[in-house]
Formats: C-alpha cells, sequence, structure tokens
C-alpha cells in the first residue's frame, strides 16, 4: 500500500513519541553503528554460482530515529541480460533502542512491506532498488501513519565475503545511509558450488551485545 500523501513512517509522528525516543536516546550509546556491528548481527554466508543471484540480508539501526529496519533482497538476473536485475525488497520495521537488534514487544509501530526490485550488476558494482512500496502487515500501531520512502542500495561486489557493502539513498531521510548485505541462501531452482560450506566469515568480528526486549 503506497501512501504519498502520510507522514513518512521514520519521522516523529507527536510529541509523545518525541519524548518517547529521547528517553530511548538518554539511555542508549550514541555510538552509530559501524560495518563490523552490522556483520556482527547476520547469519553465515551463502555462495551460489551466479555472482549476484540469491538472498541477501541487512539488519540496519538508524540511531537518530531509535529504529531498526531488516532488509530482505530477492536478486535474479534477467534473462538474456548480462546485467540487469529484477527481484523484491522485503522489510521489518521496529522502534528500539540500540540494544534491540531482533523485534520485542511493540513501541509505538512494527509494520512489514515489500517493494517491486530492480537494478543492475555491472563491473562488479551492485545497484538495486525498490518501486512503490506495499503495506504487507502492520504489527501494531496505526497503518494510516505509514508511508515509505522506496530504498535505493548501491555497492561493491565482496565475492570473498558473499556481501556488498551498500549506501541507501531513498530520496528523503536516507542519505549515503550504510547497510551492509550478505548472501544467505540461494534460491531453491538456482545451482551452487560444490563448496558452498567453504564461506569464511570476515576476519573480525566484535561482541554481540546482551540483553534486549
Amino acid at each position: 500500500m503506497t501512501a504519498p500523501h502520510r507522514r513518512p513512517a521514520n519521522r516523529l509522528p507527536s510529541a509523545a513519541v518525541a519524548a518517547f525516543l529521547l528517553a530511548l536516546t538518554l539511555r542508549t550509546p550514541s555510538a552509530p553503528a559501524t560495518v563490523a556491528e552490522q556483520r556482527a548481527r547476520l547469519p553465515p554466508a551463502a555462495e551460489c554460482e551466479h555472482p549476484v543471484e540469491g538472498k541477501w540480508k541487512a539488519i540496519v539501526f538508524r540511531q537518530n530515529y531509535q529504529m531498526w529496519h531488516e532488509f530482505l533482497l530477492e536478486v535474479r538476473p534477467v534473462p538474456g541480460s548480462t546485467s540487469d536485475l529484477v527481484g523484491s525488497i522485503h522489510v521489518d520495521t521496529w522502534f528500539g533502542g540500540a540494544e534491540q537488534s531482533e523485534p520485542g514487544p511493540c513501541r509505538i509501530e512494527r509494520f512489514k512491506g515489500s517493494m517491486e526490485g530492480h537494478g543492475s550488476f555491472v563491473g562488479g558494482q551492485v545497484v538495486f532498488g525498490g518501486g512503490p512500496f506495499k503495506l504487507e502487515e502492520m504489527l501494531c500501531g496505526d497503518p494510516t501513519s505509514v508511508s515509505y520512502a522506496p530504498d535505493q542500495f548501491s555497492g561493491r561486489l565482496e565475492p570473498e565475503r558473499q556481501e556488498f557493502q551498500a549506501v541507501n539513498n531513498d530520496g528523503s531521510t536516507a542519505v549515503n545511509e550504510p547497510a551492509v548485505f550478505r548472501r544467505v541462501s540461494c534460491f531453491d531452482d538456482a545451482p551452487v558450488t560444490a563448496d558452498k560450506a567453504g564461506v569464511k566469515p570476515p576476519p573480525f568480528f566484535p561482541e554481540r551485545r546482551e540483553g534486549g526486549c
């Protein structure tokens, strides 16, 4: 469901919400999530035959909004093309402090949605963006408050990690916002390499934060 006339979901809707976010910020460390921290949240990598086909995940914390986004890109090459990509973008969004990297009891709102995806893979560079946003599920909160700017990701593929470090520019509040994507699975109908389990994790994984809801 698109709602271009409504308040963007990542903006503050009221004084009460602003007070809630301020309280979270006061008790949350101010250091933004690093690339290494984003990597540490992700499941192990999968290696498929095609360089970019498959399912790619990123889990991003937006410090300024005390808001989490779990992205899943489903990427397929366009038949007959050497560069064009199609697929979909799925997103799960919830409010919470830096410790709440998985959804807990709902705060303010939580929703899931999707976008048709399209992009390209040229010279090692992945570009993959979404079309109009469709609200799939409103787990709590007011669905009329949701207006989502379609995500537009771009970054260079790192085949040895099965990752690409993207930036998101959605034409709204996300401006060169970092998002580390890792390929987490191949499609059931896609061939995989003989050594799918041989993808090694990055050399540095910070300790995971304890606690949370």
